[in-house]
């Protein structure tokens, strides 16, 4: 059964936009042939990751708690020459996120403006804090963020890299100047109080930024982004000095579904009764961690290659793809950590690990189970459990599923295929070969 078009390209969007890379050795064999046979080549490793961007709200979601409101300039009335801006564009140039020390809530009347200390200028660095330094800074206008409620305007940072566990409850932005903009009745900017070395922080709400495992910086486990909400902004102009103060009123929330990992790997221990199962995902740093699948709430995907091609990748059903999921397989495998330390996986897409590439030296069998390829070793390929069996694809990208694709195995001219599954030493005394679950297939009988 083929996943919808739509359903595909919602996964892949999803897996690869957010997907960490992991290298992984060769398992289960990979063959000779002269060049032609292989397995699937290694991935670039990379870090997990903590996305950040900006939006706007309406206001503060429902229920949320408040801390008691600090002393600060807009605890009083605001002079009456305090200016109106149509603009307050603030330069933000670094980013950090702040582990928890306890109960601690954004205030309603907003974020107080604060100078570093000498530790977040360049020295020995806060404890604890995870911190990165924009490569390039990211103006954000405060009173409009964007076009609509809940849409992202400004990716403030790609990514935090090798986030360790812990829960954080607060992130802290930095920034180098704040400008107020009035477009009429002349275009006039006014800067706001000296906010070199300055910063203020946004509470979570809803829940903290929770990481239960110490992320792996070789590749293995990636974090889902959170969003810097901005509901409105109070600024206010000091009676006697002139200047202009800064106050946002701002939240973040963890984003999607909360605390949905993405893991990849090696799956090792496969266990399965019926389409409930569980394996092992072993990470490129050395990590092992324990994932889960269900028939009745994981869905699964071949990928040509799950660690770099974002194009080759087909929805398969439970029924099918369970049975092709073995020990060696590279895997992406998405879901909730439970409490345990175990992935509870949704979605699964795997890359099988051998595959052999070449033209077609004999038909199928008599028992319709095995053709061979014009291969010098190695050249044997078993349909599991019959020629019925495997996807059957073309070479396009993305691939297009072919119907009975069965009935192309034939050794005519230019007639290729790559088919793709486990290496094995013989089977039924037959010889060295693969069990192929996926078929992609050249001639010169397929539509262009």
């Amino acid at each position: 059964m083929k996943a919808p078009a739509g359903t595909l390209r919602t996964m892949v969007y999803l897996l690869f936009a957010l997907l960490v890379s992991a290298s992984l050795a060769a398992c289960g064999g990979g063959g000779g042939g002269g060049g032609s046979t292989g397995s699937t080549s290694p991935g670039v490793s990379g870090p997990a990751t903590v996305s950040v961007s900006v939006a706007s709200a309406p206001g503060f979601p429902a229920g949320t708690t408040f801390a008691s409101s600090t002393l600060s300039p807009v605890a009083t009335a605001a002079p009456k020459n305090s200016p109106v801006f149509d603009n307050v564009f603030v330069t933000v140039t670094k980013l950090a996120l702040i582990p928890s020390n306890g109960s601690e809530s954004p205030d309603a009347n907003g974020e107080l403006e604060t100078a570093n200390s000498s530790q977040e200028e360049g020295q020995s660095g806060m404890p604890g804090f995870v911190t990165v330094t924009l490569s390039q800074p990211v103006v954000i206008d405060l009173l409009h963020p964007s076009p609509g409620d809940n849409v992202n305007v400004a990716m403030l940072l790609n990514n935090f890299s090798a986030v360790p566990a812990g829960e954080y409850s607060k992130i802290r932005v930095y920034y180098s100047s704040v400008v107020g903009h009035k477009e009429t009745p002349t275009p006039t900017d006014t800067v706001f109080h000296p906010t070199a070395n300055y910063h203020f922080d946004v509470h979570f709400v809803g829940g903290n930024l929770v990481i239960p495992l110490t992320t792996d910086p070789d590749g293995g486990i990636g974090f889902y982004s959170v969003v810097i909400k901005v509901v409105g902004l109070k600024y206010h102009q000091a009676g006697q000095s002139g200047n202009v103060l800064l106050r946002p009123q701002v939240f973040a929330t963890v984003e999607g579904s909360p605390f949905e990992y993405i893991v990849t790997g090696e799956a090792d221990n496969v266990m399965k009764n019926n389409y409930d199962g569980n394996f092992d995902i072993l990470t490129l740093g050395g990590r092992t961690i324990h994932a889960v699948f269900s028939g009745g709430g994981t869905t699964w995907a071949y990928s040509d290659n799950v660690l770099q091609d974002p194009q080759m990748v087909i929805g398969r059903s439970r029924e099918i793809a369970v049975p092709a999921f073995q020990d060696c397989a590279v895997v992406s495998a998405i879901g909730v950590l439970d409490t345990g330390g175990n992935l509870q996986a949704r979605h699964i897409t795997f890359t099988f690990p051998d595959f052999r590439i070449g033209k077609i030296s004999t038909s199928w069998s008599a028992d319709n189970t095995s053709f061979r390829l014009n291969l010098t070793l190695d050249n044997l390929v078993y349909a599991i459990p019959n020629k019925r069996n495997p996807l059957y694809t073309n070479f396009r990208v993305p691939p297009v599923e072919l119907v009975n694709g069965y009935d192309l195995i034939a050794p005519i001219p230019d007639n290729t295929v790559k088919a793709r599954g486990y290496a094995i030493p013989d089977f039924n005394g037959q010889g060295p070969g693969l069990q192929a679950f996926w078929i992609s297939i050249d001639n010169n009988i397929i539509e262009p």
